[in-house]
């Protein structure tokens, strides 16, 4: 295919001040049939997650799945376990997860333990997330977002997506709102509520606070006259929540459970898997990462790749599992500063030929489909269900977008009938709206698409 466009683009006057990386290239050939500064590097916010889940399928496979067991330190004898129970996680971010209609997943197992005729516990239920460091927020994650659900830690045994919804109702401007309901049931959050009602139309509500401390605080502001609007936060301590919520399901099923539920081992007697928990596929899950941008599963995710080297899953080793791994295809990782998996970090850097280069490289691998379908079609599906929105070439797109304050991102590809694209647009620092820098970036496009 011809085209009569030149290499580069035109900025436009709203984008000369500002830092922009582009590149498309034919996968094939290697041709760059667009570029302007691809080497430059920038924040690339939500786009990160196409590194993430591109090396999860390379080295875990798409049939991956996480496991979860249950196990006990002790005898069952006629229905009495006279020990502790273990909750063993390996950092799976699907437990209870609403993207896969799990909410029932602590009662299934209180009933899988009831069916093997357990009726008594006599030691502690126990979370054993030690598979996982204490260390549950990269620490380049900025103090605003930190308590709020796109923020959440991340731990060795999560559930509910780490995620709280807190109800509030809303009288006249310039009241304070009412908190009427805190759910998931029992989570422990103290809760200082400094919301404002005042006339804004929109949700302009946060949470603040830190992993392990039940202390949260609500600021911000809310609509006046709403009588129920939610505000999403995280879980403080998920790994004993679930077994406190666990203890709570066993006793509804009239099994006694003598000690109390904790995270804390203490027990170094070896242990009986009573059964396992197994989650989605991997590529399930990567499905979910790149559709939703969910940061949760994506740091999970990103976690769980440092176990490649290293015993104990760290951020750190994350990111040399990662570098080193496109280090090995022949990529060169210098441009790419990797804070954590998400993209939530805004001091991660990389640039357009980069994330390109991988886009290219798993075009040729064995994963190729997998990884293709977990990116959402533009102008359909996903994040980008309003991007390219024209049912005559949006068929053709499949791209993840990203954004931040002052930052614009997309990458993915482009599928011709006798071509495939690999793109990535990376955009900071710009001036004007959103919305007019998307329709900027649509004309880079169109000429390829049509």
């Amino acid at each position: 295919m011809q085209f009569t466009m030149a290499h580069t683009i035109d900025l436009p006057v709203e984008l000369k001040n500002s830092t922009v990386s582009v590149i498309v290239s034919d996968v094939e050939t290697g041709e760059i049939i667009l570029e302007h500064q691809s080497e430059q590097s920038a924040t690339p916010a939500s786009i990160t997650k196409l590194i993430t889940t591109a090396t999860a399928l390379e080295l875990l496979g798409p049939d991956f799945r996480f496991t979860t067991l249950i196990a006990h330190d002790g005898t069952l004898v006629n229905g009495i376990l006279k020990g502790n129970l273990y909750i063993i996680g390996s950092g799976d971010p699907t437990l209870g997860s609403t993207y896969f209609n799990e909410e029932k997943c602590l009662s299934n197992w209180a009933k899988n333990l009831q069916n093997m005729g357990i009726t008594e516990i006599q030691g502690d239920i126990i979370a054993d997330a030690s598979l996982f460091d204490k260390e549950p927020l990269p620490v380049r994650w900025t103090w605003e977002d930190i308590g709020n659900y796109y923020a959440a830690g991340v731990y060795g045994l999560s559930v509910f997506d780490n995620t709280t919804h807190i109800t509030l109702r809303s009288k006249n401007i310039g009241s304070k709102p009412e908190i009427i309901e805190v759910k998931p049931a029992y989570v422990d959050l103290k809760l200082e509520n400094c919301v404002e009602v005042t006339s804004i139309k929109f949700d302009s509500t946060y949470l603040y606070g830190i992993p392990y401390d039940q202390h949260r605080v609500l600021r911000g502001a809310m609509p006046a006259h709403r009588e129920k609007f939610v505000v999403k936060g995280d879980i403080p301590n998920p790994p004993l929540y679930l077994v406190q919520q666990l203890k709570r399901e066993l006793t509804q099923r009239h099994i006694t459970v003598k000690g109390s539920a904790t995270d804390q081992i203490t027990s170094i007697e070896s242990r009986t898997t009573l059964f396992t928990h197994h989650s989605p596929k991997l590529s399930e899950i990567c499905r979910v990462i790149n559709f939703f941008s969910n940061n949760n599963y994506a740091e999970h995710l990103f976690k769980q790749l440092s176990l490649q080297r290293n015993p104990l899953a760290t951020n750190k080793e994350a990111q040399e599992v990662i570098l080193n791994f496109w280090r090995s295809k022949g990529i060169d990782t210098q441009p790419l500063l990797l804070n954590d998996g998400s993209g939530l970090s805004p001091m991660n850097t990389f640039s357009a030929k980069f994330l390109n280069a991988i886009l290219s490289y798993m075009i040729r691998s064995s994963n190729s489909q997998t990884f293709i379908e977990t990116i959402p079609r533009a102008g359909v599906e996903g994040t980008v269900k309003n991007f390219l929105k024209n049912p005559a070439i949006s068929t053709y797109v499949r791209a993840k977008s990203g954004s931040m304050t002052g930052v614009q991102t997309y990458a993915g590809y482009i599928h011709k009938p006798d071509n495939i694209y690999s793109f990535c647009i990376i955009i900071n620092h710009y001036n004007g709206s959103r919305m007019q820098l998307r329709k900027t970036i649509e004309t880079w496009l169109l000429p390829i698409l049509k």
